[in-house]
């Protein structure tokens, strides 16, 4: 009767963040908050970002999910040592405007359409961590895999049960896991999902560049409309 419960949750997911079941296997969790992150309507978390060691950064900001591919992304705070200003607005339909502030230079663009967006953002958040879109703003760059793509790109292998843990007032357990890019392992992450909502908590993440790894903590809140 247990499993036939959270297989019926499993499966009736798409509207958005749910309570996670006690029984949810790793696996599971991770999928309910995927689910979450990519069908919840009028959902908005603050976030804090904090990195050490290769593209050391310090970001917060807000984001909103309202529905299909809108959603409004802003952050601001230093990256590589430079004060940065960042947008991604694609809640008017027709663009989606992309602006950054990086010390001195300023740039703004409007981009056409893209078809998954909220996709290569939600599973940007889950997989890999919001630093790294945040990172390509800042540079001045288009978001990956927007136009589709994503989830053969960035893939989460090994994942095992983590610990229990309070974020911020709320519960969560952890979920970890190997981070693999274009068919490459290259770091390791764990991920906090509340207990009542499946939503994203915390990412802690270890990531192996060649001159060195970058440690990086992301911290979330949510509010669900």
């Amino acid at each position: 009767m247990k499993k036939f419960a959270l297989l019926a949750l499993l499966a009736g997911c798409a509207s958005g963040p749910r309570p996670v079941p006690s029984s949810a296997t790793a696996t599971q969790r991770f999928e309910l908050t995927e689910r979450a992150l990519l069908d919840g309507r009028h959902l908005t978390g603050t976030f804090e970002i904090d990195s050490k060691g290769e593209n050391a950064a310090h970001m917060t900001g807000t984001i909103e999910f309202v529905e299909g591919n809108a959603l409004h992304l802003v952050a601001e705070g230093n990256f590589k040592s430079d004060p940065v200003q960042l947008e991604v607005d694609s809640r008017d339909p027709t663009g989606i405007l992309r602006t950054s502030t990086k010390g001195p230079s300023v740039s703004s663009h409007r981009d056409p359409p893209a078809a998954r967006l909220r996709e290569a953002v939600a599973l940007g958040i889950s997989r890999m961590g919001l630093l790294h879109n945040l990172a390509l703003v800042s540079m001045d760059q288009n978001l990956e895999k927007t136009g589709g793509g994503f989830p053969d790109w960035v893939k989460t292998l090994e994942m095992k049960d983590g610990a229990a843990e309070s974020i911020n007032g709320e519960v969560c357990r952890r979920v970890e896991y190997v981070v693999q890019v274009d068919g490459q392992n290259r770091g390791e992450a764990s991920l906090c999902i509340a207990d009542a909502n499946g939503l994203p908590l915390q990412r802690n993440q270890t990531v192996h560049f060649p001159t060195g790894d970058m440690t990086v903590v992301e911290t979330f809140k949510w509010q669900v409309k």
